[in-house]
């Protein structure tokens, strides 16, 4: 039996059974569990109901506050971005109509008329400027998809310019990124405590149990949804959320593992959605612990078997990655070293760290990734064979969300939200670096400002040296891509998604 059959062995010995992102954070993501409200009856008719393994952030419904999976669905519904994507991550109009790039530092837009947020009170361009300047101050986890210090000048009562104060090539992607909130609730957060207020195709209606719940906007500029009622389900054990699904209490299940797709296969009511995000997983290294040591990080990558990993419980639905960047990100190339799975090479690494006596790492396990439980099982027992004692400790997904940066290392997924792997690579810099990781990394920083500056020509060489670095010192533990299986009712027709974390094609479906 080899070491990595032995680690899975061990782990199937502990594997016996199945929520903010720190505000201002990336939203990453057993206490008690909320009961679930699952009746017997099937969905009613115009209401489209998605069964989530993880709840919103918080409640708290400001779209630049977090980035929750959950948070991201309802925004992207509820919100308008002045551009948009269509399904191949093409950049077009939103909730501006027009717009060009004048310079490396400013684009200017011209502003759709006549839309209003779901209050009645019309968008103007003062919303899109305390927008977009509120997160060139830098203090919102958004704040990592533009450049600090970028702002908004109101040309006439309905064309703008955004302009940055250095270079910006990836400001499109940003701009089709970015909601449009009411300067109103910008002047006085409190107010996101009441409910998502936007002006896009779905209006928030309640957060209530287990369900998020938005109603059509009928007066929607891109034209009435077909589907009355959207409703985001939290169902954290993972039995009874494919049971919703055969059952017909849900109509798409998101982010699913490869065991619940055997359950669909040859079914005939049933079909696969795999339009993903750029996403890889990732073990959230914390920087402030043991792990700030770059010899034990290389060892971590060196003692677990991530090939085996991906082909035994993945059961290959995911491409291991050889980069600090998901294989289907652009830009996206294997670098060396492998950092392959070796254990011998792993204790040599331990020997020349600080921590060649011993060392013991707290890990927090949950239900976020699909099989997390068992993964992280696994990683526990291929480090302590390499001497590496870990702890590990089991948390509800919100538990989870509020305290994942106090343990060494935990598993989540790090997705690529607009589009561009400016994203990813901004996870390392800044407020989110030490939210997240506990690090502030000025080489990096130079690096990752240098790929946002490059230009089209220069830039595929800038974003593999930032990637570069974050891999060579394995700033965390890269395992593999996760590609978002959705297995969707056939009731649901016309059902498509962009390769982004959200759900902004959703008007365009309907239901039988």
């Amino acid at each position: 039996m080899s070491e990595f059959e032995t680690a899975h062995a061990v782990a199937q010995g502990f594997v016996t059974g199945r929520r903010a992102f720190l505000r201002g954070a990336l939203a990453i993501g057993a206490a008690s569990v909320m009961p679930l409200r699952l009746g017997a009856q099937t969905v009613s008719e115009g209401v489209l109901i998605f069964g989530n393994a993880e709840p919103p952030t918080s409640n708290y419904w400001d779209p630049a506050a977090g980035f929750g999976l959950v948070d991201e669905q309802v925004a992207s519904l509820v919100h308008d971005s002045l551009l948009s994507f269509d399904a191949e991550g093409k950049i077009g109009p939103g909730l501006a109509t027009a717009w060009t790039v004048k310079d490396d530092r400013t684009v200017a837009l011209t502003l759709r008329e006549g839309v209003a947020f779901h209050d009645g009170a019309p968008v103007t361009a003062e919303d899109v400027k305390a927008t977009i300047d509120k997160l060139g101050e830098g203090q919102l986890a958004q704040s990592m998809v533009v450049v600090p210090g970028i702002t908004v000048k109101i040309t006439s009562p309905t064309e703008v310019e955004v302009v940055s104060p250095v270079a910006f090539g990836v400001v499109l992607n940003a701009l089709a990124f970015i909601k449009i909130l009411p300067k109103k609730n910008i002047d006085n957060p409190d107010n996101f405590k009441i409910g998502a207020l936007g002006s896009g195709p779905y209006r928030f209606v309640s957060y209530s149990g287990n369900d998020v719940t938005l109603e059509a906007n009928d007066s929607w500029w891109g034209g009435a949804p077909k589907i009355k009622t959207v409703i985001f389900r939290y169902i954290e054990d993972a039995e009874a959320r494919i049971n919703a699904l055969l059952t017909g209490q849900v109509d798409i299940l998101t982010r699913v593992n490869a065991e619940f797709l055997s359950r669909v296969e040859g079914n005939a009511d049933f079909h696969v959605n795999n339009q993903s995000p750029p996403s890889q997983i990732v073990g959230l290294m914390q920087h402030n612990g043991p792990l700030g040591d770059v010899k034990l990080r290389q060892a971590v990558a060196h003692a677990i078997d991530r090939e085996g990993i991906a082909a035994s419980v993945m059961r290959g639905l995911n491409p291991v990655n050889y980069s600090a960047l998901p294989t289907t990100s652009s830009f996206y190339e294997p670098l060396e070293p492998k950092f392959e799975y070796n254990p011998e090479r792993a204790r040599e690494l331990i020997a020349q760290s600080s921590h060649a006596d011993g060392v013991t790492l707290r890990l927090a396990t949950t239900t976020l990734v699909p099989n997390q439980l068992e993964i992280d099982q696994i990683i526990a027992a291929s480090l302590k064979q390499v001497g590496i004692s870990v702890e590990v400790e089991r948390l509800e997904v919100g538990a989870y969300r509020s305290s994942y940066n106090t343990y060494d290392m935990t598993l989540d997924t790090l997705a690529i939200f607009n589009h561009d792997p400016d994203f990813v690579l901004g996870t390392y810099i800044g407020a989110a670096a030490e939210q997240v990781f506990h690090l502030k990394d000025e080489k990096f920083e130079a690096l990752h400002a240098a790929q946002r500056a490059a230009t089209v020509e220069d830039r595929p060489a800038a974003v593999r040296a930032a990637a570069q670095y974050l891999w060579e010192n394995q700033i965390t533990f890269f395992l593999t891509d996760e590609i978002w299986y959705s297995i969707v009712n056939n009731r649901v027709k016309d059902y498509t998604r962009a390769p982004l974390v959200g759900e902004n094609l959703v008007p365009r479906a309907s239901r039988a």
